[in-house]
Formats: structure tokens, C-alpha cells, sequence
């Protein structure tokens, strides 16, 4: 079954959702429209330092060789551990990652970052023999404890670690090296597409990453929205009504103190301006002209990655003038085999739109 591409369908427009699209739509977006990585680049080779958003990452320290691989790594991939730390707000709050190396097949042409969901533990390898086959370099991020979780700060606060370790692999003289002339590829699953959303939107990363997929995803586009119990708990997405409500991990994460918890009703307005301040799509950059961003949903019994992920495209899209070669949205339904984040047909459709769409565009 094809693709099923969405791009402007009024069916999934801000208008579409009633009182979510007047909720979505009532901040700015932060931006300006341009990217963050909009600088001149300089040949084959570019200082990603520039190119930052002031925000700010952290560093990527004590990288230690692994005599092997952990359980859930691809087969043939090498290993090795690493400590990310300093960053902004949580520089106190190190935290270990294993990133995994599984290199291309044949000529080389480019690098592929996998991220899993949930908190980030084990190894995302949708797509790898592909991928593989087709000359891209795989690499591998599995968090050793939840990458949202820090002792006091939000989950856009702790977004900083995987951003942090993405441009680390993307200037990493054994990894990706800094190079223009291979792309620099993203592919994240539900919580693994958060680490991607908080990375385009508040943490620069428009300006290495040249294609993004997001799978089912991400779910921290409005955490406000996804965990006020006054909110509207539904929208409608491609037709069909699927749920807002973010799971109770968020509770956590977010460090929502008792006795409020994600789902409260009369969240006080205190409470609820910082949910929406942590949230992808407020107070970012959303103009992405050389990263394109595709996204894959499923919206029979899904979970809030739908709804929520669904917000974060129609940002983009607006800001980029509904552009399909730097956004596009893709949803699927039972009939295409899925259910709740499991894409069913949905999977090979976006390892092809990784093959095809992965390319160099920061040259």
C-alpha cells in the first residue's frame, strides 16, 4: 500500500482540532523562520559549535572502548560507553549512554543516529540491514538510566543529553566525522522522536541533521495539553479521534510534585505555564531549510504520540509554508496493519523515505 502522505489535509489542521487548535495556535513559535544552522558552510567540513542554539549542550567525556557489546546491539556492531555531563541547569546530573557502531556496506553514504523510546534504554534497529546494505553508517544511542529524568528539571532541561551526544557522533573524528559530503540522518521511535523534537526545536540541531525521521512521535510536543485532566483529552487526526494524554512516566520525568501528577484537573496556572514551557512546540525554532522532517503515525488505538506528534508537524509545516520537501506527514489506519505506535505497513514506508531522503543538504 502506498504512502499516505498528508500535508495541509483540513482534516488535521489546527482548525480541525476546536479548542486544541486554539490552544496550539495561541503562543508564538519562538522562531523567526530561519534556521539555526542558516550559516555559510565552508566545504566538505563545518564547526557545528556555530551553529548551535544558544540554549546550549553539554559535553561528551570519558569515552571508553567496551570489550562487547551489550544484549539488543546489532550484530557486528562495536561498542563503546560514554558520559554525557555539563549541561545547562543539570551540570551536576552526569549520565552514561552505550553508542553502538555498525558500519555500511560498500561505498559510503552517510550516518544514520538510531534512538529508541521510553526512556531511551536499549538499542532502536528498525531499518538497519537496509540502511546497512545501502552504505550507511549505523550508530546506536541506549541510555543506561531514563534520559528525561533529572532530579529537579524538566524534560526540555534533560533534552540537552541527547543533543549533546547527536552533535558529538556528528563531529566524533570515528563516527561521522563532521563531514558535508555524507549525510547526517536521525531516525527516533516515540520517545526516541522526543530526543529528536527537543534537538531540532530548542537545541540547534537543524544545523547537522539533514533528514529526520520521526516514528510514532514525538509525545512531548504540548506536555501541557498532554497532562492538564481540564484540557480537551482528544483530537482529531486524519479523521480519526485519538487520545492527548501522556502516560504517567511524564509524572516522573517532569518532576510533577504530589499531589499533582499528569492528568490532574485544577493544575494551577503556575504549574501548567511550566509544562508548556518544557513542551517542543513552544518557544523553539521551527523553520527547518536544510533538514527535511517526515513523520509516520498510526491512528487506530493510538497512544498521545499521534495527537502530540501530529502538533509538532502542523508547527512546522505552517512556519515552513506547508513545504513537502522539508515536512511531510504520514498516517496510518487499521487497515494498513497498525495499532497504537506499532506502524504495521507504516515501518518499510518510512525506511524507504529514509533511503530515498537521506541526503547531503548543508553543502
Amino acid at each position: 500500500m502506498p504512502v499516505k502522505s498528508l500535508l495541509r489535509d483540513p482534516l488535521c489542521s489546527f482548525g480541525a482540532l476546536g479548542l486544541l487548535g486554539l490552544l496550539a495556535c495561541s503562543h508564538p513559535p519562538g522562531g523567526d523562520g530561519t534556521s539555526d544552522g542558516a550559516a555559510a558552510d565552508d566545504g566538505a567540513s563545518l564547526d557545528a559549535d556555530s551553529v548551535v542554539a544558544a540554549s546550549g549542550r553539554g559535553t561528551v567525556t570519558n569515552v571508553r572502548n567496551l570489550a562487547s557489546c551489550p544484549s539488543g546491539a546489532p550484530a557486528g556492531s562495536t561498542c563503546r560507553q560514554v558520559t554525557v555531563t555539563g549541561c545547562p541547569g543539570i551540570t551536576s546530573e552526569p549520565i552514561d549512554a552505550v553508542v553502538a557502531l555498525l558500519p555500511q556496506t560498500g561505498s559510503l553514504r552517510g550516518t544514520v543516529v538510531h534512538l529508541k523510546g521510553g526512556g531511551g534504554e536499549g538499542f532502536q534497529i528498525g531499518g538497519t540491514q537496509q540502511y546497512q546494505a545501502a552504505g550507511f553508517r549505523n550508530v546506536y544511542v541506549a541510555w543506561l538510566s531514563d534520559w528525561e529524568q533529572t532530579l529537579s528539571s524538566g524534560i526540555k532541561t534533560a533534552a540537552c543529553r541527547p543533543a549533546t551526544i547527536l552533535q558529538w557522533i556528528f563531529l566524533e573524528p570515528t563516527l561521522h566525522n563532521g563531514s558535508r559530503s555524507a549525510a547526517f540522518c536521525g531516525e527516533g521511535f516515540s520517545g526516541g522522536s522526543g530526543q529528536l523534537g527537543y534537538a531540532l526545536a530548542h537545541y540547534g540541531m537543524s544545523g547537522v541533521l539533514d533528514y529526520v525521521n520521526e516514528l510514532s512521535g514525538p509525545p512531548f510536543a504540548r506536555i501541557d495539553l498532554g497532562c492538564n485532566g481540564d484540557a480537551p483529552p482528544t483530537a482529531v487526526v486524519c479523521g480519526a479521534t485519538d487520545t492527548l494524554r501522556l502516560p504517567q512516566s511524564v509524572t516522573q520525568w517532569e518532576n510533577i510534585r504530589s499531589p499533582l501528577m499528569c492528568g490532574s484537573t485544577n493544575v494551577p496556572a503556575t504549574e501548567l505555564a511550566r509544562w508548556n514551557a518544557d513542551s517542543i512546540a513552544v518557544g523553539g525554532v521551527y523553520g527547518y531549510p536544510r533538514t527535511q522532517v517526515q513523520f509516520f503515525a498510526c491512528t487506530f488505538q493510538a497512544t498521545a504520540v499521534t495527537a502530540q506528534g501530529k502538533i509538532f508537524f502542523d508547527l512546522i509545516s505552517q512556519t515552513e509554508g506547508g513545504d513537502p520537501n522539508l515536512a511531510q506527514y504520514h498516517c496510518y489506519s487499521q487497515a494498513d496493519g497498525c495499532q497504537g505506535e506499532g506502524l504495521g505497513t507504516g515501518n518499510a514506508d518510512a525506511t524507504q523515505a529514509l533511503l530515498a531522503s537521506c541526503v547531503p543538504r548543508h553543502q
